[in-house]
């Protein structure tokens, strides 16, 4: 069951990323962390499930990610500053992931709704609970995909 779950955000994380940004992205491993995990953060998205089942999942990025991700929302104006508007730019990058991913699960009998993003800069991602961690390259930097969530979840 966790492995269905992890697995539709991760395609679902692909796949986004490439038609939105049209650059692709290399999965270069996925690994479950039962006690947690901890590493740098310069870009952490955060969007909490909810419904079907509980948790949450993050991207974190790299801030040159995030700078060429709203330099193709602006139609390849380059953007050079982090500023809000890089912000609003990976929140709806991250937006159209969970949406993706959301889908996914409930084509798999699973419905569930996806909170609104928040954002943190340079602090770590750190969690003591049980997380799976993706970790992708792409010609413009690392991202990593964290999701943690109640494992009870149930597909109908």
């Amino acid at each position: 069951m966790d492995s269905q779950i992890v697995n539709q955000f991760v395609r679902a994380t692909s796949s986004v990323f490439g038609q939105v940004n049209n650059v692709s992205l290399l999965k270069t491993d996925l690994t479950y962390f039962p006690d947690g995990c901890n590493f740098p953060a310069p870009v952490n998205i955060c969007l909490g499930v909810t419904g079907g089942f509980k948790g949450q999942f993050s991207i974190v990025m790299a801030e040159a990610v995030a700078l060429k991700t709203a330099s193709v929302a602006l139609a390849g104006k380059e953007v050079t500053v982090y500023d809000r508007l890089v912000e609003s730019a990976v929140c709806e990058l991250a937006n159209v992931i969970a949406g993706e991913a959301s889908k996914r699960l409930l084509e798999m009998g699973l419905d569930c709704d996806i909170t609104v993003p928040s954002v943190d800069r340079g602090k770590d991602f750190s969690t003591s609970s049980a997380c799976f961690v993706g970790k992708f390259e792409c010609e413009w930097g690392d991202l990593q995909l964290v999701v943690k969530f109640d494992s009870r979840a149930q597909i109908k």
